[in-house]
């Protein structure tokens, strides 16, 4: 959940963008860019694609500042444009895929032996692969959902609106995301168990 003192911060420069205040939109910019870069990569985004797609969206919010309405988090609206750019580009069809999903080395931990490092290496692409194909398994909706609420820390109705859905909607996608993902742990927790006591 973002702070409230981010929030507000975040509403005075969405403001002074609607009056033309450039720094007001450089600031905008720099704060959301790689935001906006790790959310679109996390649903199946590419890099080229999704760069366009945000320096797109910082034209079209310069272009029509005095158009913009006010809004109450320039996050959500800033992630539901970016969302609806990707869904109208002409790669939309391999929009949403995770065939090049990209998880951080979040595994991976600095060691004293290469020996180490390599064995540390091999687990963590074992334990990507094993992570990449329960994420195939969600719907892209399930998943975009899930990225939503625990990656940005959104909460149901944030998710709602950038999904364009309703609260209870949100809501049952996340719910049914952890479902999936709780059997999987629970099957994989099983066949460790029969392992162990053969």
């Amino acid at each position: 959940m973002q702070k409230q003192a981010d929030i507000q911060t975040e509403l005075q420069l969405w403001d002074a963008l609607r009056q033309s205040d450039q720094q007001a939109f450089a600031a905008l910019y720099d704060r959301y860019f790689k935001l906006l870069y790790n959310y679109g990569r996390k649903i199946g985004g590419m890099n080229a694609v999704l760069e366009d797609a945000i320096h797109d969206l910082f034209v079209d919010l310069w272009r029509f500042r005095e158009k913009l309405s006010p809004t109450t988090s320039v996050r959500f609206y800033l992630y539901r444009s970016l969302r609806r750019k990707l869904l109208r580009n002409e790669s939309r069809k391999a929009f949403f895929t995770l065939d090049d999903f990209v998880i951080e080395d979040v595994w991976l931990t600095p060691t004293p032996s290469s020996e180490q490092k390599l064995i540390d290496e091999e687990s963590g692409h074992q334990r990507i692969n094993r992570l990449r194909k329960l994420l195939n398994d969600l719907s892209p909706r399930q998943y975009e959902a899930m990225v939503l609420r625990f990656y940005d820390e959104m909460d149901f109705e944030e998710i709602a609106a950038v999904l364009n859905v309703n609260e209870q909607s949100a809501r049952n996608l996340v719910q049914r995301g952890l479902t999936q993902l709780r059997q999987y742990v629970k099957y994989v927790l099983s066949f460790l168990a029969i392992l162990f006591t053969c």
